[in-house]
């Protein structure tokens, strides 16, 4: 569209009114630098796009320098064939007359050239809105007409008529109206009706990409931590941005910058008094506020009123996600504290000491305690740790509780009560050295009662996970009323680390009796990250016992929990993504089980559980061994973190689970020794088991002693000694079912490949046989059709296991090959000719062809060589 700079000569006579100046019927033009905001110009187009019976209404509303002009400017400019008429409102155009002049003066000006708008009547008129409306209605093509800083209007006459334009808009007519807020037009018919279109302040709030091409505009290159800080002051707000590009510095960019403070109160604050002003000023202190929490620290009996006002008018203040709370753009609130400081200095310990107090008498602990933080009130910090802080760690909170509690460590440590709640959510946060030094100054003399020499016994257990010498505590632990001390949070704790330890111990029973009591308990007193804990560990029980739809159950719950608090990356998730991603490895789901392993190691603190490190290092190395660069690299990195662990304790069923894998990938990448020495830590780890015959056994059958294997694994095999994790016994089978084929006993090697299946199919244990190869497929092909009800299963393992080449050197044509197919029915050739629609001397034909390319003489071995080959 064209800039119109006079009006244009229309040809009509105008009629008599109230004289408009021309620059309001001008759309303005911008002095800053540009920046092109399709996705706001396509945004508006989509608005005012006829999708109703009637034409839509379009609202654009946000804070003062929000870029509502700008934006609507920019996509007036840009509709070059389109009509737009545009006014610009001031106070002066704040009764019926003077509006409806400049409403006459803009149309005529937009659409009175084309001489298809017939003649007004004079704006003085009562019913000049209804006449327009009647007018308007017989235009012949659309015309847009924006009416901007709406929000100055408030006469009734004034709002009245248009708010009948409003409810009746012409279909030729595509009305948008502008402004802070929106005065009262009786707009929710029209939301019923689906006519009304909103831009608010989200949608006019700058994208990372277009603050980026603002302060290009001003010559500035931004790195992304200025970037952020900006952006996190802003929200991109487009003052904010503009007065962060024009101070030079954006890394400096704050609230209390005379710029932006000029701006805030002249702009933003100066329309709602000072009283407003103080309310906010004082109520700073606060993250949200609610019209009580306001009334208390401002000492402001209007501070609901004062609130709804501030947020009805965009002045920054606008609604929480909780109903009845407010927050300030963090903009204002960074002026508004610095204001504070400025004239009230002396008031910000008193005003966090009310909000304090207000916050503990409401049941929001957590909060109260970081405004007694700030507010440098010792006594009452420790009251609030002493009496929530617990209760707040199993809920969650814990990484919150302890960065808080960094700055009142010295005087907190004198009381044990509270010296230990800070142990526990320094753990809780990964900071082992700051629970050690709490711990370091709670002597076992002022332990006086039974809850607190539970809680000291549950903090020591769980600190002893990080050293990883859990038999000591655990003792010390079962000699307090751990569990019965009729705290709820503290036997929840206590019940909860002696489980997990029970678990890293090898104690499956006595772990799952400990975590399924705290979990009910959890659930009960809301402790929600208790019960993710528990949920998480439960899922590793179910593992390390190889019930998969059990571990599976567990987990999917733990990351239910875990999803609805975006608690995803916290470490208790590592556990759940380590367990799901060693089955996946196991059920040859690679994919997934490279995503989980990462997963785990995200999730992983710095300061970890020392059996946790060890499983996610061990997933971790596990999962992505096939497709590393450097798998000789993987194999050593954990080789040298178990190594690591041999003065410590490592849970028996980890050791057992993890062995064979990387007792394998050693041998893979020629580290002989390294398998050998695995076979001793496990011996050590797990004492004479199944797995240490296991790992014996594997390095025989490397040098080649079949003999001395079979020897190795009859115990096992028999059922004379024991395996502590469930796949053992699979991988048992599985080689003795290899070395019996080689050796030539095809009925023993058949025997001991379906045992392998029995015990392979509970786990859905795929990678064994994988991992076996050739010689296994061959077994399962001969054996297809033999092994009962496991037939199902062993035709899926089989389609796993790849075959010795991937070609097709038999030459088959597409008849035989689809021929081939059917054989494993075991259908007779006629019946198989009347399905494929040939002569059965076809049949015949392509059968000899078939028997012939693969070496074989009848049907049965064709079949065998088939499946040997993965033909079928």
């Amino acid at each position: 569209m064209s800039e119109r700079h006079e009006p244009a000569d229309t040809g009509h006579e105008r009629e008599p009114g109230h004289p408009v100046a021309p620059p309001k019927l001008r759309v303005p033009l911008a002095e800053a630098p540009m920046v092109h905001r399709r996705r706001l110009v396509a945004l508006l187009d989509q608005h005012t796009a006829a999708t109703t019976a009637a034409p839509p209404v379009t609202v654009v509303t946000g804070p003062a320098g929000a870029g509502k002009t700008t934006a609507l400017a920019m996509w007036t400019r840009r509709r070059e064939t389109a009509r737009v008429a545009w006014v610009t409102l001031d106070a002066h155009d704040n009764t019926s007359p003077y509006l409806w002049s400049a409403v006459r003066e803009a149309l005529v000006d937009a659409i009175g050239a084309g001489g298809d708008l017939p003649d007004l009547p004079p704006p003085a008129e009562p019913d000049f809105p209804a006449l327009l409306i009647a007018v308007l209605e017989h235009l012949p093509s659309p015309v847009h007409l924006v009416v901007d800083d709406v929000h100055l209007l408030d006469d009734r006459a004034a709002l009245r008529g248009l708010e009948l334009l409003v409810r009746h808009t012409p279909g030729p007519l595509r009305l948008v109206l502008a402004g802070r807020h929106v005065p009262p037009l009786r707009l929710s018919r029209l939301w019923l009706e689906g006519r009304l279109r909103v831009v608010g302040e989200r949608d006019l709030a700058f994208t990372r990409e277009e603050a980026e091409e603002l302060f290009a505009h001003h010559d500035l290159r931004l790195d992304a931590r200025d970037l952020d800080h900006v952006l996190g002051l802003t929200e991109g707000w487009t003052a904010g941005l503009r007065l962060a590009a024009l101070t030079g510095s954006p890394a400096a960019f704050s609230g209390a910058l005379p710029a932006v403070a000029d701006y805030l109160v002249e702009e933003v604050l100066a329309p709602h008094g000072e009283r407003a002003r103080r309310m906010l000023v004082a109520t700073s202190v606060c993250d949200e506020v609610s019209a009580d929490l306001a009334a208390a620290v401002a000492e402001e009996p209007e501070a609901g009123r004062l609130l709804q006002d501030l947020r009805r008018t965009h002045a920054l203040v606008s609604a929480a996600d909780t109903d009845g709370w407010f927050r300030y753009h963090p903009l204002l609130r960074d002026h508004l504290a610095a204001e504070l400081d400025r004239t009230r200095p002396r008031d910000r310990p008193r005003l966090h000491l009310a909000a304090a107090t207000w916050h503990r008498d409401h049941g929001r602990p957590l909060v109260a305690l970081e405004h007694a933080v700030h507010g440098e009130r010792p006594d009452l910090t420790a009251d609030l740790v002493g009496r929530h802080g617990l209760v707040e760690v199993l809920c969650g909170n814990g990484p919150r509780l302890h960065e808080l509690l960094t700055a009142v460590a010295q005087p907190l440590s004198e009381r044990p009560l509270v010296a230990l709640v800070g142990a526990v959510a320094a753990l809780d946060a990964g900071d082992v050295a700051a629970a050690s030094w709490l711990l370091g100054h709670v002597g076992e003399a002022t332990l006086t009662s039974d809850r607190t020499r539970a809680l000291h016994a549950a903090v020591r257990l769980h600190h002893a996970r990080y050293q990883g010498d859990l038999a000591g505590p655990l003792l010390a632990l079962s000699a307090t009323q751990a569990g019965r001390t009729g705290d709820a949070a503290v036997d929840v704790l206590a019940r909860r680390e002696r489980g997990i330890a029970h678990l890293w111990s090898g104690r499956l029973d006595e772990a799952e009796q400990d975590l399924r009591h705290t979990l009910d308990a959890a659930v009960r007193g809301g402790f929600d990250h208790a019960t993710l804990e528990c949920l998480a560990h439960l899922a590793a029980v179910a593992a390390a016992r190889g019930d998969a739809s059990g571990m599976a159950h567990q987990a999917d719950r733990a990351l239910d929990v875990a999803a609805a608090h975006d608690w995803l990356d916290r470490p208790a998730c590592a556990v759940v993504y380590a367990v799901l991603a060693a089955h996946a490895h196991r059920c040859l789901d690679d994919a997934t089980a490279r995503a989980m392993a990462t997963r785990a190691v995200n999730a992983l603190p710095d300061a970890a559980d020392r059996t946790l490190e060890l499983v996610v290092a061990a997933v971790h190395a596990i999962t992505s061994f096939d497709r590393a660069d450097d798998p000789h690299a993987v194999v050593a990195t954990l080789w040298k973190q178990w190594r690591g662990f041999a003065d410590g304790h490592v849970a028996p069923h980890v050791v057992a689970e993890v062995a064979p894998t990387a007792q394998r990938m050693a041998l893979r990448v020629g580290e002989e020794q390294w398998a050998a020495d695995l076979a001793g830590y496990v011996e050590s780890v797990i004492g004479p088991s199944g797995e240490h015959a296991l790992a014996q056994a594997v390095l025989l059958a490397h040098r080649g002693r079949a003999t001395q294997v079979h020897k190795l694994l009859e115990p096992l095999l028999r059922g004379q000694s024991d395996a502590v994790a469930p796949g053992t016994l699979v991988d048992a089978w599985v080689l003795e079912s290899t070395l019996l084929a080689r050796e030539g006993n095809a009925q023993q090697a058949h025997d001991a490949l379906r045992k392998a299946l029995a015990a392979a199919e509970p786990l859905h244990a795929l990678r064994p046989f994988y991992n076996a190869g050739k010689p296994v497929r061959d077994l399962l092909a001969r054996g297809a059709g033999r092994f009962g009800r496991l037939d199902r299963f062993a035709t899926a393992v089989m389609t796993t296991v790849p075959t010795a080449s991937t070609g097709q050197p038999e030459g088959l044509t597409t008849r035989e090959r689809a021929l081939l197919v059917e054989l494993p029915s075991m259908r007779t050739a006629e019946e198989i000719a009347d399905s494929m629609f040939v002569s059965v001397n076809t049949v015949k034909t392509h059968l000899r062809g078939i028997y012939r390319k693969l070496g074989v003489s009848q049907r049965r071995d064709a079949v065998v060589v088939a499946r040997q080959r993965g033909l079928i």
